[in-house]
């Protein structure tokens, strides 16, 4: 049962080192895109940092759901990758439909990978929010200054 337990705090560790690194690549890349300005159609310009921050994000997420998956795959827990995959998907998630379960000690894992994948989600989102309250705060301030149209 311990090493079940050591096991899955050290894949948790493993996805927060991976959640650190797509989260500081994600700020670096809005770090440079708002430092241009929103130019004559902002809202273009915002969704497509929106867009490919978002994008960076999720990928960081579904990379850290394969890593599960390829735990999973390394323990015998699952026959397959893709029931693997699947498993880990639903359970980063928190979704949990059930229809796919740990057997045995391995069990103990779900939880971990459960309450791992909500920290990673709240990451991504507080990231994700930060970068909306900073685009907003810039448009308006470019709005009040009349140097930007709504379009």
């Amino acid at each position: 049962m311990i090493a079940v337990i050591a096991l899955g705090l050290l894949a948790m560790l493993v996805c927060l080192a991976f959640q650190v690194l797509t989260s500081v690549l994600a700020a670096r890349y809005f770090a440079h895109a708002s430092r241009k300005p929103l130019g004559p159609k902002p809202l273009r310009g915002i969704f497509l940092q929106f867009s490919i921050l978002m994008a960076v994000l999720m990928i960081g997420n579904i990379v850290q759901v394969a890593f599960w998956a390829v735990l999973y795959r390394l323990v015998g827990a699952f026959a397959d990758f893709e029931t693997a995959m699947y498993f880990s998907g639903v359970t980063f998630t928190s979704l949990g439909y059930g229809d796919v379960l740990l057997t045995g000690r391995m069990r103990l894992l779900g939880p971990l990978q459960a309450a791992n994948g909500l920290m990673m989600f709240g990451i991504t989102t507080a990231l994700f929010i930060s970068v909306i309250q900073q685009t907003t705060a810039k448009w308006i301030a470019a709005q009040s200054a009349g140097t930007q149209n709504v379009r």
